[in-house]
């Protein structure tokens, strides 16, 4: 869900504490098209139209827009302040100061804004205070949203797809199992473990008495874990179709086998509780 904007925390111009944000890349530099002086005289001017008080300025140079925020010492330093609340107006020659992608762009409007500062871009005629800057951070919000709706749909498809193909779906793989080299293999010591969980059920073990075993042998749980319960026993046993070679997913690719028939079927064992020796 998109941050909601906090409400700037004063309207009153003349107490506001400005920021100027400079940024430009090597390429611009050899250019000097949109250079930093520039840039710092159209964000100084705009200031004093406005009749801030200047905070500071925040230079970038020689850093692309396509630089991940945390990495321009400028823009995190300004961010933080803008955190902070010791900057309340962030003014910036044009938009693509911020980034040079919609993705960063939209991230660094939301850290503002949600920073309880207002925005200003001369370029685009953007003021975050006025009524019409505030519908703009309203689609701002709603591109950034779509976008992240975008990429988990991506993701998902992409996992679904996978899926279908070989049964990858990525998430952690039952007991026995591990990767490699993008493919699934039979983990030994894993392997060996689901055996004898099998082989207890198998004897009409109960699901208490396997995890008391395990337990008082100090034998790690699938995920890592230092207590097994009747629970976790029980989702090793609801493998059983993976470890005897089921298909994987809606693919045509199966599990390695880990389970031969001269381990019976534990999916109808009822309980009994005698302790494993």
């Amino acid at each position: 869900m998109a941050r909601t904007p906090r409400t700037p925390r004063t309207t009153d111009a003349t107490t506001l504490v400005a920021a100027i944000y400079l940024r430009v890349s090597t390429d611009e530099q050899a250019t000097a098209g949109f250079g930093l002086e520039v840039q710092r005289s159209q964000t100084t001017g705009m200031a004093m139209v406005k009749n801030f008080r200047l905070g500071g300025v925040y230079e970038d140079a020689g850093l692309s827009g396509t630089v991940s925020p945390t990495q321009r010492p400028a823009l995190a330093k300004l961010l933080a302040d803008v955190k902070a609340g010791t900057i309340q107006v962030v003014v910036v020659a044009a938009l693509d100061r911020l980034g040079r992608s919609t993705r960063i762009i939209l991230d660094v409007v939301e850290d503002i804004t949600s920073g309880g500062a207002s925005l200003i871009s001369c370029r685009e005629s953007l003021d975050t205070q006025s009524p019409a800057g505030q519908f703009m951070l309203t689609i701002f919000a709603a591109l950034a949203q779509l976008e992240r709706d975008q990429i988990v749909k991506r993701t998902t498809d992409g996992r679904a797809a996978r899926g279908r193909k070989d049964g990858e779906k990525g998430g952690s793989l039952p007991l026995g199992y591990r990767r490699e080299g993008g493919a699934v293999k039979v983990d030994v010591t894993g392997a060996a473990l689901v055996r004898r969980i099998h082989s207890l059920r198998a004897a009409r073990y109960s699901l208490a008495s396997i995890a008391g075993a395990l337990n008082s042998e100090g034998v790690p749980t699938a995920h890592g874990g230092r207590c097994w319960y009747p629970s976790s026993v029980r989702e090793v046993l609801m493998n059983e179709p993976a470890y005897r070679g089921a298909r994987r997913g809606e693919s045509e690719q199966r599990w390695p086998i880990l389970l031969d028939q001269t381990i019976p079927s534990v999916a109808r064992i009822g309980r009994r509780s005698p302790r494993p020796t």
